[in-house]
């Protein structure tokens, strides 16, 4: 399995369970990964784990970024020759280290864990660059493997899933100590992630607190200063609570009365919505990306940066007893039948044994 980042956030949360289920599963697995979080992680897990050159486009222009990264991918791939030559599947995770990948020449199957709706133009000028040297898609979403399909690369999609069953969130509004009502966001703090957005459309419901939960990437400093200032101002001042990352965020979303994903950029399949569904908290999603695929009933969808439309989802949802009842239970049910994770990681191997008889 690769890794193009030392970081750990939800796409290289997904990578560590698969490795797990696959090692259960009989499989022999080693990761190659720049170093940090993701390495320390999937050490502590047991693995045997590689290093790898950083292969996320870092800070500073896009076009010398671009070039810096590009600069990193023969390394990469010398490293990859000698450690994929025996595999059975090489496992790439996200786009960014699939010209690595290609520059490595493998007689390996390699397969792209596809965890990204590409919207951007240099993104995807890198995967029709490497295209031909996969084997086999695996998306975690319809929206996530549209590229791949439209460029000819085998595709199968193995959603994610979240934990099944879990302790329900009170259907009645929970209360914070203030006797607000609590909105809740789960998500780095990154600027696609739509916190400004979900900031200024919380401005619009005054009698709520809103909590950020997640924590941020080492580049994003000034946006979460930013993000701090704009909570401070008179709207919203006192009704805004910063929580970083937590160990187990379901404890904290079972405070919630409604969740919010307010991504400004598709997601490929947001693990946020899911746990939320899972717990039967309403969400309000933006509809683009994999959102739109597994909300249905569990909550509503709203058109992207658009704050009006946010804060009116939010502040309809608490206003309506009777649609968050609904909510309730149409995402429990959902994540039941269909985002059970034992069964869609099942999926998940069964799609990887396929690449390893191809």
């Amino acid at each position: 399995m690769v890794s193009h980042t030392g970081l750990f956030s939800g796409a290289e949360r997904v990578l560590l369970h698969y490795a797990t289920a696959a090692r259960n599963a009989g499989w022999s697995v080693s990761v190659a990964t720049p170093a940090g979080t993701m390495d320390e992680a999937m050490r502590s897990a047991g693995f045997v784990t590689h290093e790898l050159p950083d292969l996320k486009l870092g800070d500073g222009s896009r076009a010398v970024a671009a070039a810096r990264l590009a600069a990193r991918w023969a390394p990469a791939a010398r490293r990859l020759r000698r450690l994929g030559g025996d595999a059975d599947v090489v496992l790439v995770n996200g786009l960014l280290a699939l010209p690595a990948a290609r520059l490595a020449r493998l007689a390996t199957p390699l397969c792209w864990l596809v965890h990204d709706v590409v919207v951007r133009n240099d993104l995807e000028m890198i995967v029709k660059g490497s295209a031909g040297a996969v084997d086999l898609a695996i998306a975690v979403s319809d929206a996530a493997g549209a590229l791949a399909r439209q460029l000819g690369i085998p595709t199968e999609v193995a959603r994610n899933g979240t934990r099944w069953p879990v302790d329900a969130a009170p259907e009645t509004s929970p209360l914070d100590g203030d006797g607000r009502p609590v909105v809740g966001i789960n998500a780095m703090l990154t600027p696609w992630k739509g916190h400004p957005v979900l900031l200024d459309a919380m401005a619009r419901v005054p009698d709520a607190t809103l909590e950020v939960m997640g924590g941020n990437f080492p580049k994003d400093g000034d946006h979460v200063e930013a993000l701090r200032r704009r909570a401070g101002q008179p709207d919203l001042a006192g009704r805004v609570r910063f929580l970083g990352q937590r160990s187990d965020p379901l404890d904290v979303m079972r405070g919630w009365t409604v969740a919010v994903n307010a991504s400004v950029d598709p997601e490929a399949a947001p693990l946020s919505v899911l746990e939320a569904m899972s717990l039967g908290v309403p969400v309000v999603a933006t509809d683009h990306g994999g959102s739109p695929e597994v909300l249905g009933d569990a909550g509503v969808l709203v058109r992207p940066r658009d704050a009006g439309a946010l804060g009116d989802a939010v502040a309809g949802l608490l206003a309506d007893a009777g649609q968050r009842a609904r909510c309730h239970a149409a995402g429990r049910q959902a994540v039941a039948e269909h985002y059970n994770l034992e069964e869609t990681t099942a999926r998940f191997l069964d799609v990887l044994r396929s690449a390893r008889q191809r």
